[in-house]
C-alpha cells in the first residue's frame, strides 16, 4: 500500500509531497521509537558515590536498586576459587556489576568489577572491550601490565605515575584486566605471555591487540585504617 500524492498550494507556492510505502514508513517510525529508547535510557556508569562510593554497602544497593535486583552470591575469584559478591542486576548480562566487599561480613567498603558482557563503564569513558591503545590515551602515556595466559594475566600492575594512577572523583581507583584475540599472532603472543611485566606501547604487546576484559574500580585504604591494621 503505498499513501496518496498531495500537492499543497500555499502563497501561490506549490509543494508536492510523495508518501513513501507503508512498509518503509512503518520501518522508519520503529527505527525512530529504538533510537528514542536508547537515548531515555539511563547511562550505565559507575560514579564514586553513592551506593557506589568508598561506604557503599548492600544494603544501599538494594535501597538504590530494589532486592529482586540484588542477590548475595558466588562469584569467579582468583585462581580458580569462588568468592562471596553482591551481584546488581544478576540476571541481565549487560547490566550486571560485582560488588566485592572489603568488609565482608558487614558487607561494606566495595571493590566493584564488571566484565563480560557488562555495559557498565567508568566516568571517564572506561569499558568492556576497549583497546589497549585507547587505554594508554586516557592514560597520558604507557603503562606496564603482566604477561598473559596465566592466573594473573593481562592485568595493569602499573600506571607509570599517568593520569589513570591518580584518585578519581570519589576517591576510587581504576584497575583492569586485558585479555588478546583468540587469533592473535603467535611469533608476538609468546614474547609478551607468563609472569612479567612489559610496556602498553611494546611492538609485540600492541601486535596482539589486546582490550579490556575486565574493569574494577575500588578504594585505596584510609592512612587511620593502615595505621590500625
Amino acid at each position: 500500500m503505498t499513501l496518496p500524492f498531495n500537492v499543497v498550494c500555499a502563497s501561490g507556492l506549490f509543494a508536492g509531497l510523495v508518501a513513501l510505502p507503508a512498509s518503509i514508513a512503518l520501518s522508519s517510525m520503529v527505527s525512530s521509537s529504538k533510537a528514542l529508547a536508547e537515548r531515555a535510557a539511563p547511562a550505565r556508569v559507575i560514579k564514586c558515590e553513592g551506593p557506589f562510593g568508598r561506604e557503599g554497602n548492600h544494603a544501599g544497593l538494594v535501597k538504590a536498586f530494589g532486592n529482586s535486583n540484588v542477590v548475595y552470591q558466588d562469584v569467579d575469584g582468583a585462581e580458580g576459587e569462588t568468592i562471596k559478591a553482591s551481584v546488581l542486576f544478576p540476571k541481565d548480562p549487560k547490566a550486571k556489576l560485582e560488588f566485592i566487599w572489603s568488609d565482608a561480613d558487614a558487607r561494606r567498603r566495595p571493590m566493584i568489577r564488571a566484565k563480560d558482557q557488562s555495559a557498565w563503564t567508568t566516568a571517564n569513558g572506561i569499558r568492556i572491550g576497549m583497546s589497549l591503545a585507547d587505554v594508554e590515551k586516557l592514560n597520558g602515556k604507557p603503562f606496564k601490565l603482566s604477561g598473559f595466559d596465566w592466573d594473573y594475566g593481562g592485568r595493569v600492575t602499573d600506571w607509570q605515575d599517568g593520569a589513570l594512577a591518580k584518585p578519581q572523583p570519589g576517591g576510587c581507583i581504576i584497575g583492569m584486566e586485558f585479555v588478546h584475540p583468540e587469533d592473535a599472532p603467535d611469533t608476538n603472543l609468546t614474547k609478551v605471555t607468563g609472569d612479567s611485566e612489559f610496556l602498553s606501547d611494546s611492538a609485540d604487546m600492541r601486535a596482539v591487540e589486546p582490550y579490556v576484559a575486565t574493569l574494577s574500580v575500588s578504594y585505596p585504604p584510609h592512612a587511620s585504617l593502615t595505621q590500625r591494621g
